[in-house]
């Protein structure tokens, strides 16, 4: 029972980890987007 619970956590917390990742990682490329459209922008 005890090694079940464990792992059950392990698993949600592994989850958890790669879903900030994502997150993270989404929002740097969004951030890289928006200064190469502003730069655009400055451009005219």
């Amino acid at each position: 029972m005890f090694t079940t619970l464990t792992v059950l956590a392990a698993l949600i917390c592994g989850m958890f980890v790669a879903s900030v990742t994502s997150t993270v990682s989404a929002l740097r490329r969004e951030s890289e987007d928006y200064k190469l459209l502003m730069e655009r922008h400055k451009a005219f």
